[in-house]
């Protein structure tokens, strides 16, 4: 079974309402489980990133996952 297959539309406006309301800082796994999408975030997250080429970036810096939506502005890319 494919990964469209299995993820509803409404999850990925879901999943992108989340990422849009978490602006900069980064939505958190909290704020997924919060929006009812504690199971199907990361399929979504995947789908988003994988076959729509949405850019998201992940962030471990506060010592947990956070995902946010990479605008098209040029941005300066650093190593931890």
């Amino acid at each position: 079974m494919s990964v469209p297959a299995v993820i509803s539309r409404s999850d990925e406006d879901l999943v992108r309402d989340v990422l849009g309301a978490a602006g900069a800082r980064g939505a958190s796994h909290e704020d997924f489980v919060e929006a009812g999408l504690a199971h199907d975030y990361i399929a979504a997250l995947r789908h988003l990133v994988d076959d729509r080429g949405v850019r998201v970036r992940t962030d471990f810096t506060s010592c947990q996952a956070r995902w946010a939506l990479v605008s098209d502005a040029p941005h300066e890319l650093r190593g931890a």
